[in-house]
């Protein structure tokens, strides 16, 4: 069994960074809840709740390398910016509740990560591949839980 096998699963990738033509991309997962979303309640209103990680197969700090920790809020996002991607979530709340410190943003829009690389999309021609760090890589991340 590896760390959180829950949700390190094929049907929760949403994209990777980096090349697809060796094994130094990093994969990024995230689940809303399916059918039977958990939620919360923000500023009188009904938010959904998403889990998200990452499994990072290369990195010069060797305990960045495998399953990241799996955080929960209802405000991630990830996009591309200058050609990097950039891990964000709304409000300094949401960061300080996925023990995240900002690495950048404006207003209440936070980055707490950015890549090397730009972000990537899933799809039928890339599922495969990026699934395969899913077995490569069962341990938890040397810092998680640290």
């Amino acid at each position: 069994m590896g760390y959180r096998d829950d949700f390190y699963k094929k049907e929760n990738i949403l994209g990777y960074t980096g090349d697809l033509t060796d094994i130094k991309f990093t994969v990024y997962f995230a689940d809303a809840g399916g059918l039977n979303p958990k939620t919360v309640e923000v500023d009188g209103r009904q938010q959904v709740l998403v889990q998200f990680g990452r499994i990072t197969q290369d990195h010069p700090h060797k305990d960045n390398i495998g399953r990241g920790e799996v955080h929960e809020c209802y405000s991630y996002s990830i996009f591309n910016e200058n050609g990097q991607a950039k891990e964000c979530v709304y409000g300094r709340s949401e960061l300080k509740k996925i023990g995240m410190r900002q690495k950048g943003g404006e207003d209440e829009h936070l980055s707490f990560h950015t890549s090397r690389n730009s972000f990537e999309p899933v799809n039928g021609g890339n599922l495969e591949i990026l699934a395969s760090a899913i077995t490569r890589f069962q341990n938890a991340k040397d810092k998680v839980g640290a």
